[in-house]
C-alpha cells in the first residue's frame, strides 16, 4: 500500500479532533441504542442465576425453584422452562403469551374477588406478599420477581440454617406439604445443575449431599411432621380440651 505524501504530521494533528469527535458521536449513538430484551424463554433462568450470585444462594437452587413453580414444557427445546408470564389461581396455572396479557388476567381475577394469586417466574403470592411489588407491572418484571423471591428465600435460610428446608418452606411451612415439595425440588435441582458447564462447588456439593443423605432428610421430614403434630396437640390441651 502506498502512503499519501500530502498528509503529514501537521495534517494528522488537525484531523485528530475531528476523528475524536466522530468516535464520541458513535459511542453516544451506541449507548442510546436499545438493548435487545432477554427472550421470555430465558428471562427467568437468567435472573435466577444472577440473583443466586448476588444473594449467595447455592448454584441452580433458585433456578430449580422457578422451574418447579412456573415451569412449562417447551417442545422446541425439549425441556421444562420457567415462564415469566405465569398466573396461578383457582387451582390451575395459566401461561400467558405476554406480560400485558398476564397483567390483564390478574386484573380480571381480582375483579372477580379472587385474592389468592401466584404470579411470575417465582409464583409470588399476591395475597400473602401484598407489599412485594409496587405494581403488577413490577410483579411481572422477571428481575423484580426473582429478586423478591431471592430475598425471601435468603430470609428463610436465615431462620432455618438449612438450604433444602428453606427451599421447601418457600412453598409452604405446613410440614407435610413442605416435605413433598422438597422431594420434588431436590430432583429438579439435581437435573438443573447438570445443564450448566461450570456449576459452583457449593451448589454441586449441596446437591451431592442431598443425594447421599436422602434417607436422613426423609427422617428429618418425619420428625418435623411429628413435632408439628405434638405442638398442635399441646396447643389444643392448653385451651382446656384435655
Amino acid at each position: 500500500m502506498q502512503s499519501c505524501p500530502e498528509i503529514g504530521v501537521t495534517a494528522i494533528r488537525h484531523l485528530f479532533p475531528v476523528v475524536t469527535a466522530v468516535l464520541v458521536q458513535i459511542a453516544a449513538s451506541a449507548a442510546d441504542a436499545t438493548v435487545p430484551a432477554t427472550q421470555p424463554e430465558a428471562a427467568c433462568a437468567t435472573e435466577a442465576l444472577a440473583a443466586e450470585r448476588s444473594y449467595g444462594i447455592p448454584a441452580q437452587l433458585l433456578h430449580a425453584i422457578s422451574i418447579v413453580e412456573s415451569g412449562r414444557h417447551d417442545s422446541e427445546r425439549r425441556a421444562t422452562i420457567a415462564w415469566p408470564w405465569t398466573v396461578m389461581a383457582e387451582g390451575h396455572g395459566r401461561y400467558l403469551p405476554s406480560k400485558a396479557e398476564a397483567i390483564a388476567e390478574v386484573r380480571r381475577l381480582q375483579a372477580k374477588g379472587v385474592q389468592n394469586i401466584d404470579v411470575g417466574c417465582m409464583q409470588v403470592n399476591l395475597r400473602y406478599h401484598p407489599d412485594a411489588f409496587a405494581s403488577l407491572d413490577d410483579a411481572f418484571d422477571p428481575a423484580s420477581n426473582v429478586a423478591y423471591a431471592a430475598r425471601f428465600l435468603k430470609g428463610l435460610f436465615g431462620a432455618t440454617g438449612h438450604w433444602p428446608t428453606a427451599a421447601s418452606y418457600y412453598h409452604s411451612q405446613t410440614p407435610s406439604l413442605a416435605a413433598v415439595y422438597r422431594e420434588r425440588l431436590m430432583k429438579v435441582w439435581n437435573v438443573a445443575g447438570t445443564q450448566f458447564a461450570s456449576p459452583s462447588p457449593a451448589g454441586a456439593g449441596l446437591r451431592y449431599a442431598w443425594r447421599y443423605h436422602q434417607a436422613d432428610y426423609r427422617a428429618e421430614a418425619r420428625q418435623i411432621v411429628e413435632a408439628w403434630r405434638q405442638a398442635r396437640l399441646a396447643e389444643y390441651r392448653l385451651r382446656g380440651h384435655d
